[in-house]
This record gives C-alpha cells, structure tokens and sequence, in this order.
C-alpha cells in the first residue's frame, strides 16, 4: 500500500500517541506502587538503609504536623518563600549572634563547597583528616587546589597535633566534630588548644568546624565551638537539620560566623533556596527540644546495643558519638557490603585509607538493628 504524506503523518501521530500513553502508564503504575509502599511504610523496595547516617525514626510528630498544617496553595508562590527569614531569626537569637552570623543553606554541603571555593587556592591548601566527611577535600581536587591530608591516629581519632603542624600557610582547615566515619569526638578544651594554635601561627587560616552530627553526642565529652567562632572571626561552624533533627529530605544546613566570613562564603558558591516548607519545618524542629533529647538517648541506646554485638563477636569498634559505627571487621568494606546487601541490607561507602579493614554502619531503629545484627552475625561468623 502506498503510504502518503497525510497517512504517514497519521500513522506516525497513532505511534507516538500509543508510545505516550505506554510511558504514561509505566510511570502511573510506578507511581502508584510508590505510593502503595509509603502507605504501608515499606520503603526502598524492602532494603533496609544503613548507608547514609539520616534518622531512621524521622522527625518528631510536631515538625509533621507543622508540615501538614503548612502544606496549602501558598506553596505556589515560594520565590520568596515564607519563614526562611524567620528561621535565620531564631538561630542568630539562640546562638547570640546578629543576623548576618547565619547562614542558611540547602544542607551543609553547599557551606562545605563554598568554604573551599572562597579560601583555597593552588597556593593555599586545604588541610583535612583522612578519613573524615569528603565533599571539602573532593570539592578541593575538582578544582586542582592541594590537600593535605592527615591521617586518623590509632584512636581513630582526628589527630589534632598533626593537624596543627599542617596547618601554617593553610587557607582552609576542615575539621569534623564528632567525626565521619570514626565517630570519635574532641571535647572543647583540646578543640580549644587546637583554634588557639593555628590562629597565632596561621592567623590568616580558615577553620571550618563541621558540628552535624552534635546532637547525638554526649554532652560531657564535648561542646559546641560556638565561643570560638564569637572569638575569632576566621573561625566558623556548619551544622545541619539532616541528622538527629530527621529532615534530610528537606534539605536545610547552616553556618554560624563572622559576618565577613559568611559573605565569602555566599559569593564564592551558591547556598541554594531554603524553601518554605523546609524553613518552617526546620524551625520547628529546632524548637522541640524534647523530641532531640528523645532522638539522641534513643540513639546511644541503639548504638550501645550494636556496639556491643560486634564487640561479642571480636570485632573493634571505636566510641562513636554520632548515628554510625566505624567497624575494624578485619576485611574490605566491599565485601561486607555485597553479602550485607544480598541480604536486603545497604551500609556504606568505602573510606580510604581504610576501604580494607573497615565498614561504616548507620544505626536504625531498634527493630531494624535487631535484625541487622542477625546478618551481621551470619555474614561473619
């Protein structure tokens, strides 16, 4: 049959039409099992996450009420989005500082990138623990800007001597307190010794203290540097509302500062757009302070129980102040994670210069801890 313009035209319109509507039902059917699965609180197709240090319990029920409460046709005019002036409000009254001591940004990692963007360069290095958080140093070599890293001493520990030593000359220091992956922490009289320090020998050094994971450690092993920063105006802090808070998916961070410091920080690199519903929910969450008492005891209690059951089984585990364990398992990380997750159960990433030894667990909820420690156990033993 001969196939005319117009017929072709038909015929390739029905085509395109029918492929349409099969991408459409793909998609409403992939949508609708998504759905399905957060109704009935099965998430990730049924693998359990223990790979990327968020609360697995979420955030309290005030910030999800608030959530609900705010969820209305105003989020269709969010260009300049409601409460993220009043969300920087009440950090900089919290914190003692004015208003241009804070920062908001859309999670820390913005605040991470820009500190390096505004303060490193070819001649001035960012120093940096290894192994510790890595979007500084990774944002550093993208950019062919030296880092100097510093390795953990036996401890596992951030090695603050060495740390100092390296430091002269530095643009940026990046130092992670309670530190990832180990979980270790330095209380404030050492973090104290180490700002002192550079700052006379360094006074033109950054020092960017990385507090995301402080609301999980105990209060009697360490402190927030906050003094530190209203002290010295080189030095400054990022925290985050993704971890004991449990709204990573919202997408909120900070930095606390001097003004000066700050504004480099926001013209080197973009902070992204808090928006509405993450401002208002972060500004709940930080006011509700008994739901962040009750994440934090019910984390160390989880950690305790986890602890605990490789310690049973003969494996090394460092005290961790955060949501995550840095397991010595005596083999590679890699390993680990294929039989973990031929089991349903993701935990994380290698870290170098120990993707050899050792595996960073995220804690759970208690229930999916208990069974995790059952894998655990089965995969090595």
């Amino acid at each position: 049959m001969k196939t005319t313009r117009r017929g072709f035209v038909k015929t390739l319109s029905l085509g395109t039409a029918m492929g349409m509507l099969g991408q459409s039902m793909v998609l409403n059917k992939a949508t609708a099992q998504s759905r399905a699965a957060h109704a009935s609180g099965v998430f990730d197709n049924g693998v359990m996450q223990l790979n990327q240090n968020e609360s697995a319990r979420g955030p309290g029920e005030k910030v999800l009420e608030t959530i609900r409460q705010y969820t209305s046709k105003r989020v269709g005019r969010g260009y300049s989005p409601d409460h993220v002036n009043e969300l920087r409000d009440a950090l900089a009254d919290y914190y003692g500082l004015n208003r241009d001591g804070v920062l908001l940004a859309t999670g820390s990692t913005p605040l991470l990138e820009g500190a390096v963007h505004a303060f490193c360069s070819r001649g001035k290095p960012l120093v940096t623990a290894t192994p510790t958080y890595a979007t500084s140093a990774n944002t550093a070599r993208r950019h062919g800007i030296p880092v100097v890293d510093v390795v953990l001493d036996d401890s596992l520990s951030i090695d603050l001597e060495a740390m100092i030593n390296a430091s002269t000359g530095a643009g940026l220091v990046y130092f992670c307190n309670p530190n990832n992956p180990s979980g270790t922490v330095h209380g404030p009289a050492a973090v104290e010794n180490f700002v002192r320090r550079i700052m006379a020998a360094s006074p033109a050094t950054r020092i960017l203290i990385d507090e995301a994971y402080i609301n999980y450690a105990d209060p009697a092993l360490m402190q927030s540097a906050l003094p530190l920063v209203k002290e010295f105006p080189n030095v400054f802090i990022t925290r985050s509302f993704s971890k004991a808070h449990g709204i990573a998916g919202l997408r909120v961070g900070y930095g606390l500062g001097h003004a000066d410091t700050l504004d480099a920080i926001d013209r080197a690199w973009g902070m992204g757009d808090v928006n509405m519903l993450g401002a208002i929910a972060a500004l709940t969450a930080f006011e509700d302070t008994a739901h962040l008492e009750w994440e934090r005891q019910e984390n160390a209690e989880i950690r305790a129980m986890v602890t605990g059951a490789f310690r049973d089984m003969g494996f090394m585990v460092p005290e961790s102040q955060t949501n995550h364990l840095f397991v010595n398992l005596r083999r590679p990380a890699r390993e680990f994670r294929t039989a973990c997750l031929e089991r349903n159960i993701l935990v994380g990433r290698d870290f170098p210069p120990m993707e050899n030894t050792h595996s960073r667990i995220s804690l759970g909820s208690r229930e999916e801890m208990s069974k995790a420690i059952e894998v655990f156990r089965s995969v090595l033993t």
